[in-house]
């Protein structure tokens, strides 16, 4: 499968003009970012992402839990989250092995962190 160019969102900052067709996606992510890490969003991080999802996977499990670290509320200052899932979604992925995706689920991504 051929893994297309896309911006996937770390730090982002990014300017749109009026027919920019992902200038409310960009004010989306960047007012998101501002909410979850509690400091300004930095430049563009760009990265190859495999879209879309592969048409078979294979299921791993639930997913309990998420252990991640992040500068969350201390911009160049990572810390360990741990969060629980209420609602676990799949853990599946790829035939090959080599890419993971989460399935499901009912959590957002808020001020307060990881919710749900």
């Amino acid at each position: 499968m051929a893994a297309a160019r896309r911006i996937c969102l770390s730090y982002l900052h990014h300017r749109c003009g009026s027919g920019d067709p992902f200038a409310s996606l960009f004010r989306q992510a960047r007012s998101l970012f501002r909410d979850f890490h509690a400091f300004a969003p930095g430049p563009v991080f760009t990265a190859r992402c495999e879209r879309p999802a592969p048409r078979v996977m294979v299921r791993l499990g639930r997913l309990k839990g998420l252990i991640y670290s992040s500068d969350r509320g201390q911009c160049g200052r990572p810390r360990t989250f741990v969060h629980f899932m209420e609602t676990p979604p799949l853990l599946a992925t790829n035939p090959e092995g080599t890419r993971l995706y989460i399935l499901g689920g009912r959590y957002r991504v808020t001020r307060k962190g990881i919710v749900g």
